[in-house]
């Protein structure tokens, strides 16, 4: 029989691929919304942001909450959220009442990634952590795959309301499933919650941010990669589906090089060096790629070196994260993440004005991969200097006992 934890972590990789699969839904809609609900692609543009943009304002107060209540129960509320989402989207009669539902789904999902990535935390620190954070990573892509031909069978079929109301059946499916994960690892259950703080000391509250702004910078690198590249190749002559087939293809292999990659730094030990020779590759790929050398294969580099990151810096959180200061210190690390996703695209967007080209963007995320590089050794600083005061402490404390 698997071990408990790999259980939990494929419901929690359900749960989190039932956001992408949501998500999904308004992109496979989008004809048949613009056509019955009088819309237009700015406003189609505005729902599909109106998912993320909750994890703005939600993300802290989530982790606020999430000391209070079981993980488990935070789940249970997030996918309750989504449910309704879906359901009130397929009622949807306008804009006004279709954004509203789209919020509602996005909030759920918000406190549901936040719960599914301190519970894959709580249960696989200082074992397998970094191909755990791999493996729920790559949950979201996957839900989104899953939803492009079910939606677009459930489009042709039973119209846009049956494709809005597949997100909610998706979170009730997934919710059935959460009855077997219990409501806490063993380790986080023995420590109790009595001494949950409000708040998280300096010491642990700027690595918690540095993460969370490493997490942006990777997650917005690649959101340009994937928005401008297909542009800039066209730019350089290339038809728009071959444009498109080069940079899915590249986007295939980052989904591929998730978990991979999050094998070979568990088994190497060392994520905040994969962190460092991921990202420089990764920079200079784009970069590379933004000039218009080789765009074809740069672009695949690009997207192998990617993939390991992703787990590799999911794990960072833990190493200064005690069990009862996960909950607030994931809603501090999503927040940063989804304050840089919210301004991000517009400020690449002026930079692609002001320079007039998409290539524009594309040096702009590579300059945020560099980013990372003293990000994460200010990390790796931080995190030292935080291990140090505690020996010391607890030596004292032996001392004086």
């Amino acid at each position: 029989m698997p071990d408990l934890r790999w259980i939990i972590l494929a419901v929690l990789f359900a749960a989190r691929a039932a956001t992408g699969f949501q998500f999904q839904s308004i992109g496979s809609a989008t004809s048949a919304l613009m056509g019955d609900l009088s819309l237009g692609y700015a406003e189609i543009g505005v729902l599909l942001g109106a998912y993320l943009l909750p994890g703005v304002v939600v993300a802290f107060p989530a982790g606020l909450i999430g000391q209070r209540v079981s993980d488990k129960t935070l789940g249970v509320i997030g996918l309750l959220l989504m449910a309704l989402s879906g359901a009130a989207l397929s009622e949807a009669d306008g804009l006004a009442t279709a954004l509203v539902a789209r919020m509602i789904g996005g909030v759920g999902a918000t406190i549901l990634i936040l719960a599914a990535t301190k519970m894959t935390t709580d249960w696989f620190d200082g074992r397998e952590i970094v191909l755990a954070m791999s493996l729920l990573q790559m949950s979201w892509p996957f839900g989104a795959m899953v939803a492009l031909p079910v939606q677009s069978w459930l489009l042709q079929s039973a119209g846009w309301p049956a494709v809005m109301l597949s997100g909610a059946i998706c979170a009730l499916a997934v919710l059935a499933a959460f009855v077997i994960v219990p409501r806490g690892a063993p380790q986080t259950q023995a420590a109790g919650t009595s001494q949950s703080r409000g708040r998280l000391p300096p010491a642990v509250l700027l690595p918690v941010i540095v993460a969370g702004v490493i997490w942006g910078v990777m997650n917005l690198s690649c959101v340009l990669f994937f928005s401008y590249a297909p542009m800039l190749l066209q730019v350089r002559g290339l038809t728009p589906t071959t444009a498109a087939s080069l940079t899915s293809l590249a986007i295939w292999c980052t989904i591929v090089a998730i978990p991979l990659g999050g094998y070979l730094v568990h088994r190497s030990g060392k994520p905040v060096a994969a962190i460092v020779g991921c990202g420089l590759v990764a920079a200079l790929a784009l970069a590379l790629f933004a000039a218009g050398i080789l765009p074809p294969i740069i672009g695949l580099i690009f997207g192998i070196a990617i993939g390991p990151l992703s787990g590799a810096i999911l794990s960072l959180p833990a190493r200064v994260l005690e069990p009862r200061d996960r909950s607030l210190g994931f809603g501090v690390f999503y927040t940063c993440f989804y304050v840089l996703m919210a301004v991000g695209p517009s400020a690449a967007g002026q930079l692609q004005d002001a320079w007039n080209t998409p290539s524009a963007a594309l040096f702009g995320g590579a300059a945020l991969l560099a980013l990372m590089i003293p990000l994460v050794l200010g990390f790796e600083a931080l995190s030292r200097r935080r291990e140090a005061v505690a020996v010391e402490a607890n030596a004292e404390l032996r001392t004086a006992s």
